[in-house]
């Protein structure tokens, strides 16, 4: 009865861990509590169903597809649970088989000494100091590296599914077939091959690692090339106004004494009507060359007068409400790359609209407690088609402006939502800050 009880703990002790490994990769579908719930569920049943048969049946009628079981319920947990596209949630799934399978193997052949309750006791002990050696390390090293890999890459997951598949069919031929690896000799050569083959696992994982990385950091690279041409022509562009306003404020105040003579003159003739279109004229001049001061920060405020004159002349109403400091502890390169691409996407999908149709973006910005908070909201049309919590590109070759705007908001640990309601086109962002700004240095500014 000792063994079966302690058998029951080791089959808990699988789910358990081999959950808590997986859940190091995973990026938990939304809502996250519920679909963890649901999981837990199906795990509770599965641990039920497996408890049952073993207490019922006994060990002998468990044994041989315990393991079965097991990866049956961690499978249902990454069918319910991943948000990950199918071939990264199935190169995650096969590697923590992969783990799984040959942590049970260490841990037996340390145990494997012992007889009956001593033995499981002693395999489950040198499983807990593995897990408790390789969970850390899966959290605070692994998940980083690898959530950025899956940001960057796309159909190369593809073929990076076929590594593991392949260590997981050498794993099972060696310690399984044709006889397991608990009846093997002191002689057997088994054991070496198996050695081999783990030694042979890390290497290539690792090469895997370095080959995806280099990927991801020249697309990483391009991306800042493409972002910071973007900025530099906002700075152009906002340098070109800069000297407008200083030429014209020098032609005016060279030019201050003729209009006062003309605005006399005017007044001792009584032509009041001549007066006042003057004026209307002297003020419309000064106005055409006028920079709005959306915000303190330069970067944000000049981004936001390019796209206000862009918004402008495609007849769309475009209001901000910033509150963005002038040092916002984000880099410049990401402050362009996250409010030039959510305004850029949202001045597409109002011109996707009809001509007659009444067209509105809000652009809202606040920075609290160390966080920057965006949101812009755009008019839409009907029909907008998302793939899990994306939106479906409408252009050929589309979607990189949400790709950038995701990899961005992923390096400061920040979070996005996109959706739609009521025929508005909400974009959410929060950005953790590098440094917190005190409050006195921040000012809110309404346009």
């Amino acid at each position: 009865m000792l063994y079966n009880i302690l058998l029951f703990f080791s089959f808990l002790q699988s789910v358990v861990v081999f959950t808590l490994m997986s859940s190091a990769a995973m990026r938990f579908r939304e809502p996250a509590k519920k679909r963890i719930m649901i999981g837990l569920f199906v795990m509770l049943c599965g641990i039920s169903l497996l408890s049952y048969h073993l207490f019922t049946h006994g060990i002998n009628s468990v044994d041989g597809f315990a393991i079965l079981i097991i990866l049956v319920i961690e499978l249902s947990w990454f069918l319910i649970c991943s948000e990950d596209y199918f071939f990264v949630s199935l190169f995650s799934f096969i590697t923590f088989v992969n783990i799984y399978l040959a942590i049970n193997y260490i841990s037996d052949i340390l145990a494997i000494h012992g007889e009956g309750p001593a033995f499981v006791i002693n395999f489950m002990i040198n499983r807990l100091v593995i897990y408790a050696v390789i969970l850390p390390l899966l959290y605070k090293f692994v998940r980083p590296r690898f959530r950025r890999l899956v940001g960057a890459l796309d159909k190369e997951w593809c073929a990076a599914g076929l590594v593991p598949l392949m260590f997981l069919i050498m794993q099972i031929m060696v310690l399984y077939y044709p006889s397991p690896y608990w009846s093997w000799n002191i002689e057997n050569w088994n054991k070496v091959i198996i050695i081999t083959v783990y030694m042979l696992f890390l290497a290539v994982y690792y090469l895997l690692y370095v080959q995806a990385n280099a990927i991801v950091e020249k697309y990483a690279l391009e991306k800042r090339q493409l972002l910071m041409a973007q900025q530099e022509k906002l700075w152009e562009s906002e340098l070109a106004r800069q000297k407008v306003s200083v030429a014209l404020a020098f032609q005016q105040k060279h030019d201050m004494r003729h209009h006062n003579a003309v605005i006399i003159e005017l007044l001792k003739n009584g032509n009041v009507a001549e007066l006042e279109d003057y004026m209307k004229s002297f003020n419309a001049a000064m106005d055409r060359s006028k920079t709005t001061v959306y915000c303190i920060n330069p970067i944000v405020n000049s981004i936001c007068n390019a796209y206000a004159q862009k918004a402008e002349r495609a007849k769309i109403k475009i209001y901000f409400h910033m509150v963005v400091p002038e040092r916002a502890g984000i880099d410049n390169v990401d402050l362009t790359c996250i409010f030039g691409n959510a305004l850029e996407n949202s001045i597409e999908g109002c011109l996707r609209l009809p001509e007659n149709y009444e067209k509105e973006i809000i652009v809202t910005s606040k920075y609290m407690d160390g966080r920057l908070r965006i949101q812009v909201e755009n008019s839409c049309c009907e029909g907008i088609v998302f793939e899990g919590e994306l939106p479906k590109t409408q252009k050929k070759d589309g979607g990189t402006g949400i790709h950038s705007i995701i990899y961005t908001t992923e390096k400061y640990d920040g979070t996005y939502r996109f959706s739609v309601s009521n025929g508005k086109f909400t974009t959410q962002i929060v950005l953790n800050a590098n440094e917190v700004i005190p409050k006195s240095m921040i000012q809110e500014g309404t346009v």
